[in-house]
């Protein structure tokens, strides 16, 4: 009986209570994206996750860490087993439920061949864990980050006013471009995806003079961002 009651009623609970459909009408809502691109993005069928496989194949034996997972949707791509791949996320998805920061400091012993970021969507928490997976890097290991090229104002504001939203994480990408010992790139795909390697007596750039900045400085910072195709980029990990 209680079953039949189960089937029954389920066709007439109203769909806003149900969660997920609740936060995709709210993101609807609250979060309606603004068609107003400045530039797009290079034509093709890669993602992110191309690239982040492309790397992941470099190594025998690789270890692999993301820092935001939201859903799984690039967490669930990479074909590694369970007990060589660590997703972080403090809310859903991944295999470890807290914040990057949190994880940083409790997991200090570990260390990944490959390094994918795409946490929080602000600059100063993006540099924070730029700086903490450069120490959790294996030697020879490469970090790639996520929504280094906003398109518009409304996808680079912070806080959050639409669905697609890269926030102000780019200002990590002007920093790399200026650090010393790095090869960096940016390919032009999927928000803009950043491929890191770092060389030998890395230093990194703060630039204490980038929190207040604005799409309009991003412009002109991106004039001089080392940006590359996604075949150039595939050739970069590769390298």
């Amino acid at each position: 009986m209680i079953k039949k009651i189960k089937a029954l009623t389920k066709h007439f609970i109203p769909p806003v209570l149900i969660p997920d459909y609740f936060r995709e009408l709210k993101n609807r809502i609250f979060h309606k994206d603004k068609i107003s691109h400045i530039y797009q993005y290079e034509k093709n069928f890669y993602t992110r996750h191309a690239f982040i496989n492309k790397a992941i194949s470099r190594y025998k034996d690789c270890k692999y860490l993301e820092i935001g997972v939201d859903e799984n949707q690039t967490f669930n791509s990479i074909p590694l087993k369970s007990d060589k791949k660590f997703g972080v996320d403090p809310f859903r998805g991944g295999n470890y439920r807290m914040t990057s920061d949190e994880f940083f400091k409790k997991y200090n012993h570990l260390k990944f061949n490959v390094i994918f970021v795409d946490g929080l969507h602000e600059y100063e928490q993006c540099q924070r864990d730029c700086l903490n997976s450069i120490k959790f890097l294996e030697s020879g290991g490469i970090i790639l980050f996520h929504d280094f090229l906003p398109r518009s104002p409304y996808e680079e504001n912070v806080p959050r006013k639409q669905i697609s939203w890269t926030g102000d994480v780019w200002k990590v990408a002007v920093e790399l471009s200026n650090s010393v010992n790095v090869d960096f790139r940016i390919v032009n795909i999927d928000h803009g995806v950043g491929i890191l390697k770092i060389k030998k007596d890395f230093k990194y750039n703060k630039m204490n003079n980038l929190k207040n900045e604005n799409f309009d400085n991003f412009l002109e910072y991106k004039k001089k961002f080392p940006i590359i195709t996604s075949e150039e980029g595939l050739e970069f990990i590769g390298q």
